[in-house]
């Protein structure tokens, strides 16, 4: 437009071929200038996807592992599983791990441990895996360590919590939260300043629910609290009213249900079938879930349960987890996707601290290791066992999940 203006002034004599000689000069030069910067920005993207490029030169990283993604421990399953994936995709948006990508084998075990037995060996025997994560369920995991032990494996447990686990003599097993046997201190605790000393256990017969009742019995022995009733039932049972009606008459104030979710739902329902509430209702699988209160509804409120991990405790990266999960699946996560989240966050701090995936320095570095993920601090002893971990007692009030216990990091008083 610019040359529209000028051409008729300058468009004879001297003038005007000067103004022409100048015009095709700077037509010229910004056409080299154009091809030379040309040449800049294309070897510039050369340069960035060869970097790109080197930064995975190497093989993946693999690390694999089974979950019930179908069968009773589908919902719990599926939980560890986002928290592994969204793991998996955070670490390798950041530029993988010693440069490494890494690669998640998940199969599904369909929350059977005979089937898990086989797909851990297909795991490492045709995958080919670097490291494992343990399934879902304290039955499965015991199912599974042998063949991680004999194939000398790391095997990083997010998703149970037996305490005869890292009494099995395995070399391998890294538990990433705090075990069964500490997870009722809280809420006994919490008892014993509020003059509740009557105490009923029940329990299902697998491995966690056990480990978790015995420990509680010890635990409360040790606040010098009463336990009137301890029964122990078949997994699966879901007619609980007999052990129900046994607490009432006996009149215990505190009645603790040691299992799953199911567990958790069918004492609801027991209690108001029966009508009758002790003055406390614990759960120790359930009512940490979003899960339990959408399917309990008002007859969730001032039930308890334990927590392994829960975003307002704000550990570092806690809030960035929630979020990015939420944008990821559309929903909160539960801790149990925490848990699965916070494995590979240790599993990726042991492999760069030891600057290698040889297994048996990575293992080492575990057994080590000091550090701190989104649920807490990270620690194990000689077995492999968690000790630097702790877990929260939480309680549903007015439709909130509620952390009562410990109190450093309490977010409302609890309801009797």
């Amino acid at each position: 437009m610019l040359q529209n203006v000028i051409n008729p002034v300058y468009s004879v004599g001297k003038r005007g071929l000067l103004y022409r000689s100048c015009l095709c000069l700077i037509t010229q030069s910004s056409y080299f200038l154009s091809r030379f910067c040309c040449k800049v920005f294309c070897f510039l993207l050369f340069l960035f996807y060869f970097f790109y490029a080197s930064c995975f030169a190497e093989p993946p990283i693999k690390v694999g592992c089974s979950l019930g993604l179908t069968g009773k421990f589908d919902v719990i399953s599926n939980a560890l599983y986002k928290g592994f994936r969204l793991w998996e995709n955070h670490v390798n948006r950041e530029g993988g791990i010693l440069g490494r990508s890494v690669q998640l084998i998940v199969k599904d075990d369909k929350s059977d441990p005979e089937y898990a037995r086989t797909l851990y060996q297909q795991i490492i025997e045709k995958d080919n895996v670097d490291f494992l994560f343990a399934p879902y369920s304290s039955l499965i995991t015991e199912a599974v360590l042998p063949i991680a032990e004999r194939h000398d494996i790391p095997i990083l447990i997010a998703g149970a919590a037996a305490d005869r686990l890292w009494e099995m003599g395995c070399h391998n097993a890294i538990g990433i939260y705090t075990p069964a046997s500490k997870f009722s201190v809280g809420l006994l605790e919490l008892m014993v300043m509020n003059d509740l000393n009557n105490i009923a256990i029940v329990f299902a017969k697998d491995p966690f629910s056990i480990d978790l009742a015995e420990s509680s019995r010890k635990w409360a022995k040790r606040f010098g609290l009463k336990v009137s009733v301890y029964i122990g039932f078949k997994k699966g049972t879901k007619r609980l009213d007999p052990f129900a009606l046994e607490a009432k008459k006996k009149n215990c104030q505190v009645l603790m249900v040691c299992g799953h979710m199911d567990e958790s739902v069918d004492m609801i329902q027991v209690l108001k079938r029966i009508n009758w509430r002790p003055e406390v209702f614990y759960a120790s699988v359930g009512p940490a879930l979003q899960a339990f209160y959408d399917k309990c509804g008002k007859d969730a409120e001032l039930v308890f349960g334990t927590s392994l991990w829960e975003p307002r405790a704000n550990y570092p990266g806690a809030r960035k987890f929630e979020k990015d999960f939420i944008n990821a699946y559309g929903g909160s996560p539960g801790y149990h996707a925490g848990l699965a989240y916070a494995g590979g966050q240790v599993l990726a701090e042991a492999i760069r601290e030891a600057q290698s995936i040889d297994k048996k320095k990575v293992r080492s570095t575990l057994f080590h290791l000091d550090t701190t993920t989104i649920i807490g601090r990270f620690g194990v002893d000689s077995n492999g066992k968690q000790i630097r971990q702790h877990a929260f007692t939480i309680q549903w009030q007015e439709g909130k999940k509620e952390i009562v216990c410990p109190k450093e990091i309490r977010t409302a008083e609890p309801l009797f």
